[in-house]
């Protein structure tokens, strides 16, 4: 079992290659996404934050692994890929079926230091207690900001998982790494069975993921205090719809009777 690797084509090639490898796989890898001076860039600009960040605790998230979020605010290039027009388009194709509009629900820099363990396996979709039917709710796309390696963390998968019902373990040979070199990104829906690496290198394995759901669903990380007007009025206009000052048609979401974008 693996994941499919992909190269940006032009026209809509690479888009309906990646949305035929979800459709069939639960995620796929474009490698080399973006230039390593885009990469080393990104590092600059989140490594003042990261490096206070404390570890998680407990299992789940780890006691070795940094998890920080609100990264529109500390960094310029991570706005950037956040809008990459490649990776909205598999959002939109994949997500854009059940809502009127994608939006991002969490961006996170995850850095696994050594010495830590595998994560449980999961899917992202759990918290949403409902019966979905087929739909899928949210899209991950993981930019690797250093090379992802079996030894170093990279992130695990169960390929097919996204068909199955949710299992906290699986046969060892159904699980694969998601190798991939420094500016790739793997893309994986919320339904696919995943978990972080365990790191036995002596060196960080860092990452910034971005998760996008249905317009219409409450996102994980609240935007609106990430990012309040003040902030948001320097983003992008398709940055701030994207973390939800805009109207879900028909009326999710206005302020004041309006779109909340007059803000």
């Amino acid at each position: 079992m693996r994941i499919s690797h992909l190269i940006q084509a032009g026209g809509g090639a690479a888009v309906a290659q990646g949305v035929e490898c979800l459709e069939r796989d639960g995620a796929v890898i474009f490698d080399r996404l973006t230039d390593d001076s885009r990469i080393s860039d990104l590092g600059r600009e989140l490594e003042p934050y990261l490096s206070k960040t404390p570890p998680g605790e407990g299992l789940f998230f780890g006691r070795h692994t940094k998890r920080m979020g609100r990264l529109l605010m500390k960094s310029s290039t991570a706005r950037a890929l956040a809008v990459h027009p490649l990776v909205l388009s598999i959002a939109d194709a994949v997500l854009g079926r059940h809502c009127s509009r994608v939006q991002i629900s969490l961006t996170q820099a995850i850095r696994i230091e050594p010495g830590e363990k595998e994560q449980i396996l999961h899917k992202d979709d759990e918290f949403y207690p409902i019966e979905k039917n087929g739909t899928e709710f949210m899209l991950n796309a993981m930019w690797a900001l250093s090379d992802f390696t079996k030894d170093n963390g990279a992130t695990r998968l169960v390929p097919g998982s996204h068909r199955l019902p949710v299992a906290r373990d699986a046969l060892p040979e159904n699980v694969i790494s998601a190798e991939m070199g420094s500016g790739s990104v793997l893309i994986y829906l919320g339904s696919t069975v995943h978990a972080g690496g365990a790191n036995c290198t002596n060196a960080p394995r860092t990452g910034i993921v971005f998760s996008y759901c249905l317009g219409w669903l409450r996102q994980a990380e609240n935007q609106y205090l990430a990012y309040p007007p003040a902030v948001a009025k320097g983003f992008s206009r398709e940055l701030q719809r994207l973390i939800g000052y805009s109207v879900h048609e028909p009326n999710l979401g206005w302020y004041e009777g309006q779109d909340p974008r007059v803000l």
